[in-house]
């Protein structure tokens, strides 16, 4: 049975560090448009406001969240763009 958890931890280990690669990528092609990608806790730190305000944005289509592998980005270009309609 230890044969069986040592090989799923690494198998999960393997698929983490990978979409994490992924992810790093992913930030990288969106830099050089301006489009750079924040979390969710950025987003909300640059806002302003608690991360359930951001949810309720989210959900009512005031911003486009990115989902990806479970986690949620939005691009600096898109969160400008919304604070430029709103002043």
């Amino acid at each position: 049975m230890e044969f069986f958890s040592d090989f799923f931890k690494k198998i999960e280990d393997l698929i983490d560090n990978k979409l994490n690669q992924f992810e790093s990528k992913l930030a990288e092609m969106y830099k050089p448009e301006g489009k750079e990608i924040m979390t969710r806790v950025e987003t909300a730190e640059y806002f302003g406001v608690s991360l359930g305000t951001l949810n309720n944005w989210s959900k009512s289509g005031i911003l486009v969240p990115i989902d990806f592998g479970g986690r949620v980005y939005y691009t600096r270009n898109e969160i400008q763009t919304k604070l430029g309609l709103a002043s």
